[in-house]
């Protein structure tokens, strides 16, 4: 009886083991690995090495809306990696091979915020908007902005106090 058991256990484990190679295998077939695991290491915050990926990934042939995807993921490493310039290069050239996804306007409104220029970063997020109207993450990178300008404001007022 012990004996079938742990035949069972081995077999339900094999199993789980090939359903999961599939769907691995599933989510690579049809797209370019490295951009992938490039977007996986962005999600996990390893900005360094999705941006090293991703990058290395848009040598391979891609439609021009996967290499748009692929350059607003490199955008949104840049900015993690605090690097404004190269974040707001990027995202331009996101939004040269696609003007309708509203993710690319986040992440260059997120780039134009930390680069100090809140006015253009207003502008992004309100052609996001109306891209997806109901984007809790443009709310949220709004809310951001409008805080940023309230900061501003009272600091400019401080500083018109102390002359």
């Amino acid at each position: 009886m012990q004996m079938l058991r742990i035949s069972l256990m081995f077999l339900c484990t094999g199993l789980i083991a090939v359903q999961a190679a599939e769907s691995i295998n599933q989510t690579i077939i049809g797209t370019n690995p490295l951009l992938s695991a490039g977007a996986n290491a962005l999600r996990i915050g390893d900005f360094e090495e999705g941006v090293s990926l991703t990058l290395d990934g848009l040598d391979a042939s891609m439609t021009p809306r996967q290499r748009a995807i692929a350059f607003s993921n490199v955008c949104a490493g840049y900015i993690g990696l605090r690097q404004f310039a190269k974040a707001l290069e990027t995202c331009d050239k996101a939004l040269d091979l696609n003007d309708r996804n509203w993710r690319i306007y986040n992440n260059r409104a997120l780039a134009l915020l930390n680069a100090g220029r809140i006015v253009a970063a207003r502008e992004d997020i309100k052609k996001g908007f109306a891209l997806n109207p109901g984007s809790s993450t443009l709310a949220k990178v709004a809310n951001l902005i409008k805080a940023r300008a309230r900061n501003r404001v009272v600091a400019k007022d401080r500083v018109i106090e102390v002359h």
